[in-house]
């Protein structure tokens, strides 16, 4: 048993967590659920979220889980996050988080590019950080005025 978590889930039970909350539905502008996430607090506490992805919009499962945190515990360090799919067979897939959302959640809290955990498989489990290799690359270039 992999534990990610400052406290008591491990890497399997929140890959089920966030597979529980898929439900996929097609609307008329798009598919609503089917992406599960799941995200832990630092305090332990577990918030999910699903993607709702319709013509005007999409937001990942993994933003509505970190919206969730947030509107319920004032919290903006995540300290795990996992995103998974599943196919017409129940096969579940861990599905590693977008551009937007990996930035997203950089952006919540500066310590979140070190803190945070990435489950991408039952075994695999990275620092934020390792996805975002450049996130604080910001270099001076020299004058190209006169190009």
């Amino acid at each position: 048993m992999t534990s990610t978590s400052p406290h008591k889930h491990s890497t399997q039970q929140l890959i089920a967590i966030a597979a529980q909350m898929i439900a996929t539905k097609q609307t008329k502008s798009g598919v609503v659920a089917d992406v599960g996430a799941a995200v832990v607090s630092t305090d332990g506490d577990v918030y999910t979220g699903v993607c709702v992805g319709t013509d005007s919009n999409t937001i990942c499962a993994e933003r509505t889980a970190i919206a969730t945190m947030i509107g319920a515990s004032q919290s903006y360090l995540v300290h795990t996050v996992v995103a998974v799919w599943k196919n017409e067979d129940g096969a579940i897939y861990v599905i590693p988080p977008c551009g937007h959302c990996r930035q997203f959640i950089a952006d919540m809290h500066p310590d979140n590019i070190t803190v945070t955990q990435v489950i991408l498989s039952h075994d695999v489990v990275v620092p934020l950080s390792a996805l975002l290799p450049y996130y604080d690359w910001w270099a001076k270039q020299p004058d190209c005025t006169s190009v």
